[in-house]
């Protein structure tokens, strides 16, 4: 399965604004960010897109999917919604490994699944999968070729 990470555009937190995380919106760069991210994957067949159900990632979702006409089947998922603050690594480490575990058994191989989420899940996604650190930007896309 060919896998596409997108972490979520700037929202207004990653500005520096005190905000609820309600309330934690994407910023004016953040949608650019994402509109961009949709116009590079226009051509690109979506088998299914997992989606943090966090506001600024549903937002960057609804920017990817604005100019596309083909039906996606979306999936929101708390096993990649953002890190809680007195969560410790290796539960998050396990949540990631039970996502990922599920994606694995819910796909083909020849199925292009994309995953919109935040910058700490993503890291922990990538280790597993690549044995591999990197650390997404906003608004950043990665493509790992097969799961």
């Amino acid at each position: 399965m060919k896998l596409i990470l997108i972490r979520h555009g700037e929202s207004a937190r990653n500005r520096g604004y005190e905000v609820a995380d309600e309330e934690n919106n994407l910023t004016a760069s953040g949608v650019a960010q994402a509109v961009k991210i949709g116009e590079d994957l226009l051509e690109q067949k979506l088998n299914a897109i997992y989606c943090s159900p966090a506001p600024r990632c549903e937002q960057t979702l609804n920017e990817i999917l604005r100019n596309r006409e083909d039906e996606i089947v979306i999936h929101f998922s708390k096993l990649i919604g953002p890190n809680i603050k007195s969560e410790e690594y290796e539960k998050l480490k396990a949540r990631a490994d039970l996502f990922l575990d599920d994606l694995r058994h819910g796909h083909k191989k020849e199925e292009t699944v994309v995953v919109i989420s935040h910058q700490l899940v993503l890291a922990i996604i990538i280790l597993l999968v690549t044995g591999k650190t990197k650390k997404m930007v906003n608004g950043e896309m990665k493509i790992i070729e097969k799961i």
